[in-house]
């Protein structure tokens, strides 16, 4: 579904009833909004991991402007700014209330610019292997991605880390080369 907030339309998914039944009354249940890493990803990487806690909140699955099957927009709106007011007004346009807002990597630092912006608006924030800057430590990101995966993986990490590279060549042979590099649990590639 895509839902029009300021001047792009943001797609994002939904699992799990916002209601459920205590007793005689209907109970709001909390909303846990995922803001996915990238830039250049989208929501799909959390399916079907997080789907379990569908039984306990409503899951929000959202893709940034310019990411996954959102609106591109113009690049001079792939901001942090903007993607914190992009959450702030998508939580307004959906009556999302106190939402838990989940971001890993890239997805956490919209979380923070959105709490910075917003204190009041999140119940919680959970933040995933992020960093409050994006050029924070990056010798050593690219040290990492070159011990772990060989020169062409250091390669990358320093095209997006160090050179801000987030062409699509770039973004493709990341998800090829270095995303499997996150963790030591094979991945499958279709998922991807």
């Amino acid at each position: 579904m895509k839902v029009l907030v300021n001047d792009a339309h943001l797609y994002f998914d939904v699992e799990g009833v916002g209601l459920r039944p205590q007793g005689a009354t209907m109970v709001q249940k909390p909303t846990l909004l995922l803001l996915h890493g990238g830039p250049g990803a989208d929501h799909s990487l959390y399916k079907p991991t997080f789907s379990a806690l569908a039984d306990v909140a409503q899951v929000v699955y959202l893709d940034h402007r310019g990411n996954g099957r959102s609106d591109r927009g113009s690049e001079e709106s792939w901001t942090l700014a903007q993607w914190a007011d992009d959450v702030y007004a998508f939580c307004n346009t959906l009556d999302i209330q106190r939402p838990i807002v989940y971001g890993a990597s890239f997805g956490g630092m919209v979380a923070m610019a959105y709490a910075i912006r917003y204190p009041t608006h999140p119940a919680a924030i959970v933040l995933v292997s992020t960093t409050a800057q994006a050029a924070s430590h990056a010798q050593a990101k690219v040290s990492m991605f070159t011990r772990l995966g060989g020169q062409a993986a250091g390669n990358l990490a320093r095209q997006r880390f160090t050179e801000g590279d987030t062409s699509p060549e770039v973004m493709k042979a990341w998800l090829e080369i270095a995303l499997p590099l996150y963790t030591r649990t094979k991945t499958d590639p279709d998922a991807i």
